[in-house]
């Protein structure tokens, strides 16, 4: 259990999801209904309860499950709303499946659409960055230069100060229309990240009309449906900027193809989502179904996945949405 633990404390720090651990003050003062609420503003699993437990044991302090829980789904009842969502996505947070089913939907109406600013706001803020960088850099050579040349007015320098003031006087002049161009492409491109950010905000009810919102939003939506249904799926999330699913297997666990019982992967790890495709009647051309297919990596005791993917799977979803079941496959 405790190799258990140190792998998948180590992967959840990739997923943004594990929790402060509780202080010996907070323990003692057993506050669970104002834990429980935090952890449920953040999203985070339920399971985060028992690390908080575990850590208050060391102090002697109890925990009390039934206030922490009951605290837990009234902050995810606020939660798990458009505008919870869009607040949620907004900041940059990644969702990991814990709204109920029947709330998903309008939960991720506004966290996918949060999310596709913070996506723009990151890019916005990289872009400022690098142009800040640039004129930094650009006021840096002409500063030399303004001190190399005074300092060549110095009629005390001796013959070896002169040369190699002389020296970084040049390079550094010859610096200056590299930075030049480096400053007006770095504000090219952040005129361009402005531009997109407020394509964004002003664009943001057409999109979410848009195929490719749809998708996202059922993506996830399957995603989460498949961790809730299989045993061995800790916990499913999204990467950006693409909401592609990534699924956790935890520790010893063990995913089987629902037709043959054959092992399509062995926990820990990461199975990666690649492609989803939608399956149609031959006939008449009607949705009957939706495809999956992930990679899956196999994850360290440092919690390190591997390079290569060691094996793949299918996932199965009926023309709803709802899991129906899985296939091992070949890699791709």
């Amino acid at each position: 259990m405790r190799h258990f633990l140190v792998v998948f404390v180590a992967t959840l720090g990739l997923t943004g999801c594990a929790t402060e651990i509780m202080s010996e003050k907070e323990c003692l003062a057993g506050n669970w209904s104002a834990a429980g609420f935090e952890d449920g503003s953040k999203g985070l699993l339920a399971r985060t309860f028992d690390e908080r437990a575990a850590r208050c044991s060391e102090f002697g302090a109890p925990a009390d499950r039934g206030t922490y829980m009951e605290a837990r789904e009234s902050a995810l009842y606020q939660l798990c709303t458009d505008e919870g969502g869009y607040r949620f996505g907004r900041a940059g947070s990644s969702y990991l499946g814990v709204c109920r089913p029947s709330r998903e939907a309008d939960f991720l109406n506004g966290y996918i659409s949060g999310r596709r600013i913070y996506t723009y706001e990151r890019s916005r803020d990289a872009a400022q960055r690098d142009y800040d960088e640039a004129v930094n850099t650009l006021e840096r050579h002409r500063d030399e230069v303004r001190r190399w040349r005074a300092a060549l007015r110095d009629d005390d320098l001796s013959p070896e100060e002169r040369k190699k003031a002389r020296k970084n006087l040049d390079y550094h002049r010859e610096q200056i229309p590299y930075a030049e161009r480096r400053a007006d492409n770095t504000l090219y491109e952040l005129g361009r990240a402005d531009e997109a950010l407020s394509t964004a905000l002003r664009g943001s009810d057409a999109w979410e009309r848009r195929n490719e919102f749809l998708e996202a939003r059922d993506r996830l939506m399957e995603v989460h449906d498949f961790a809730r249904a299989e045993p061995s799926i800790d916990h499913c999330t999204d990467q950006l900027p693409y909401y592609q699913p990534m699924c956790y297997l935890s520790f010893g666990t063990r995913l089987t193809d629902s037709r043959t019982g054959a092992m399509c992967a062995q926990g820990p790890g990461e199975a990666r989502s690649g492609r989803r495709s939608i399956e149609r009647d031959a006939k008449d051309g009607e949705v009957t179904g939706f495809t999956q297919f992930f990679d899956f990596y196999s994850v360290d005791e440092r919690g390190r996945a591997s390079r290569q993917p060691v094996g793949a799977f299918q996932v199965f979803f009926d023309e709803r949405g709802a899991y129906e079941g899985v296939a091992c496959s070949f890699l791709r």
